[in-house]
């Protein structure tokens, strides 16, 4: 077909081509042409001069357009383009095998990347192909689309292309060679290697010699022999799924570095994380673990998503020449694929930009937002973000709460799918809202009452309330009493009992959902209400691990008083009562990972209550799932102290149970864990 043949039918004339068009594979191609044409058109020409050849294949073909289209955003279309064709000059047998043309087209989409050396792309794109060639990777990477293959041809990172100390194509080979694994082991890759903060000669990783005297070697076998830290050993599991032909990613969390690994199909396990925070190192939507998961299950479904593209691409077309049929495309849009976030974000910036809503459309858009996207608050919340300030600008007084509350309607109801940065997005919402103390509480009080049934935003909305009004005298008693009025119970008649029953079930709720930053925030507004605990222990050597960390029992119960447990991991004390069960537990998450040198553990009661808690036994963890007993006793009298210098040397988490079949309470106050941090 030649290009002018492409292109015939792309004209859209009305609401009914709109639809015509880009349901058919025909329809798509000669759309996807089009667009390639208006993002690339220099680039296009030139190709055109120096390999016609190529751009005539190319635009006849709806596989290669579609390879290159259809696989996610090109950061640089022209670079992109130039890269996919000098991979297929120098390759032409080779690019004749399906296998390779998906191969060649994610490499060209991911070196098309800022700062992505375009000289390297061959040498990537060959790596991938031997390796399959010679049977070398997981049999899965045959049964990976375009797109799939752009989270396997990104390895690198961390020291750059380079084959002479970074993670370029020897490494790759290294450990493509070395370190072959089922598929779900990779997300343990990483402890191949040591972790190390100085090498043997003294020197520290932060500084230039580290790897230095071992510039013979192989990066990916250096830093299994030599060693690193969290930088190194999460780019050494990463690259090993990659080099496998398994898809992985690394990631940013405050202060460390993780990775995570594609077990299977729609379902990434993180690697090394220390914390829900992860800023991803590639996606192709953006950073957040919540983008991932989306991404994944709008690719997941590949025909929504190609027609999704083909009404942005209408739309597109169609914007400074016909506004009305460009706002048809794309409601098309996001009718063929409602999960689509770049597709949302371009619809309501064209409505917020061109079209200029009334009023009372904006109730209907913000409603619309919210009700599609409310499996995913934290992608909802980023394109409801984007018509926050021009909506509340237009709508009425009186209508501005209610339009923040249909996001939160909406999202009440669902779990998940992660934790995120929810705490910012009630700050924004409550700046643009604007307003006085009161006007800022009746936000408050609003979304605290339609999010108290919620398990995932119940405890975030209780923290940023603490934060935001509870130090300030002009607003603390009203946010007291706002805690009293929402969560009151039959014995919340005064407002510290309002309180109570406010923590109470936030601070079980956040210890639920595993959120830190909630149960600090959430322990230490009930600092009021504990019960201090007088006794003391001698402490071990080094820090309070467990300070600032998390702690979650087996089950609660009437003699549970949840606003005492922020106070177990730290010298003050603290308490917790499980309701009467076989096995009861409580697993403290500290504050920091460590080396620890010694645990002690204090009890509620060493009289006649006392016996509930024998034999007890404590075990620790680094990942929480793996645990290690070191301690056992039916000595009733304590506190316990258990030395472990030497013993514990990475130690997230610390379990305290009682090790025995009978059915029995189970109640400690105090978990205190030393040693040195290590993040």
């Amino acid at each position: 077909m030649s290009l002018l043949g492409a292109l015939e039918g792309v004209e859209v004339t009305n609401e009914a081509s709109i639809q015509s068009t880009a349901s058919t594979p025909e329809g798509r191609h000669a759309l996807a042409v089009a667009e390639l044409k208006r993002v690339a058109d220099d680039a296009i020409d030139k190709l055109s001069r120096t390999d016609r050849r190529f751009v005539e294949d190319l635009f006849e073909s709806k596989e290669r357009v579609a390879d290159f289209m259809l696989s996610g955003p090109c950061d640089d279309p022209s670079k992109g383009l130039r890269i996919l064709a000098s991979l297929w000059k120098a390759d032409p047998q080779g690019l004749t095998n399906r296998h390779e043309q998906t191969t060649a087209a994610a490499v060209a989409l991911t070196f098309a990347m800022k700062d992505w050396p375009e000289d390297k792309a061959f040498d990537r794109y060959a790596y991938f192909r031997d390796s399959r060639k010679a049977g070398q990777l997981h049999p899965g990477f045959d049964t990976l689309e375009t797109w799939e293959k752009r989270f396997v041809v990104s390895a690198g990172g961390n020291g750059g292309f380079s084959d002479v100390g970074g993670w370029g194509n020897d490494s790759l080979v290294w450990l493509r060679d070395n370190v072959k694994l089922p598929v779900s082991d990779y997300t343990g890759a990483c402890w191949q290697a040591p972790y190390k903060l100085n090498n043997l000669f003294g020197d520290s990783i932060h500084g230039a010699n580290y790897y230095a005297p071992f510039t013979h070697e192989i990066h990916a076998k250096r830093v299994r022999e030599v060693g690193g830290v969290c930088g190194s050993l999460s780019h050494y599991g990463a690259n090993a799924a990659r080099a496998n032909g398994i898809p992985a990613i690394t990631m940013g969390e405050p202060g460390h570095c993780a990775y995570a690994v594609r077990v299977s199909k729609g379902n990434w396990q993180p690697a090394y994380t220390l914390s829900w925070q992860r800023g991803l190192h590639t996606s192709l939507w953006g950073r957040t673990w919540t983008q991932l998961v989306i991404q994944e299950a709008a690719f997941g479904n590949k025909a929504a998503y190609d027609v999704c593209q083909a009404h942005l691409w209408q739309a597109r077309s169609l914007k400074e020449k016909n506004p009305d049929l460009a706002e048809a495309a794309y409601a098309a849009a996001l009718e063929a694929q409602p999960i689509n976030v770049p597709a949302w974000i371009e619809s309501v910036e064209f409505l917020r930009d061109v079209r200029k809503p009334k009023p009372e459309a904006w109730s209907v858009i913000g409603r619309s937002i919210a009700t599609k996207l409310s499996g995913y608050p934290e992608s909802a919340w980023d394109v409801f973000s984007r018509i926050l300030t021009p909506a509340l600008a237009a709508l009425a007084d009186d209508a501005k709460l209610e339009f923040l509350m249909t996001y939160h309607a909406a999202i009440s109801k669902e779990d998940g799918p992660v934790m995120w940065q929810f705490d910012d997005a009630l700050e924004a919402q409550s700046k643009a809202l604007g307003g006085d103390d009161a006007t800022q509480l009746a936000f408050f009080e609003k979304v605290l009452a339609i999010q108290s049934a919620s398990k995932s935003w119940f405890a975030p909305t209780i923290a940023w309330g603490q934060k935001k009004f509870s130090t300030a005298p002009a607003s603390s008693n009203a946010y007291f009493a706002v805690l009293g009025r929402v969560f009151s119970s039959a014995n919340a008649g005064s407002n510290e009992a309002g309180l109570r029953a406010a923590l109470g079930p936030a601070i079980l709720a956040a210890e639920e959902a595993g959120n830190v930053e909630a149960f600090q925030s959430l322990g230490k507004a009930g600092s009021s209400l504990r019960k201090p605990n007088p006794e003391k222990a001698e402490p071990f050597p080094g820090d309070l691990l467990s300070s600032g960390g998390l702690m979650k029992a087996s089950s609660t119960s009437q003699w549970d008083h949840p606003e005492n447990h922020w106070g177990l991991m730290e010298e003050e004390g603290g308490s917790f009562h499980t309701n009467s069960e076989v096995r009861p537990n409580v697993v403290v998450r500290l504050g920091k990972l460590g080396d620890v040198s010694g645990i002690v553990v204090l009890g509620s009661d060493y009289g006649q209550n006392g016996a509930r808690q024998m034999p007890l036994k404590i075990s620790i963890s680094e990942n929480g799932t793996t645990w290690t007993e070191v301690f056992r006793t039916t000595e009733q009298k304590g506190p316990w102290r258990i030395p472990l210098a030497g013993k514990a040397t990475r130690v997230q988490f610390v379990k305290a149970e009682r090790d025995d079949e009978r059915k029995e309470f189970f109640h400690l106050a105090g978990i205190r864990v030393y040693g040195r941090r290590l993040q």
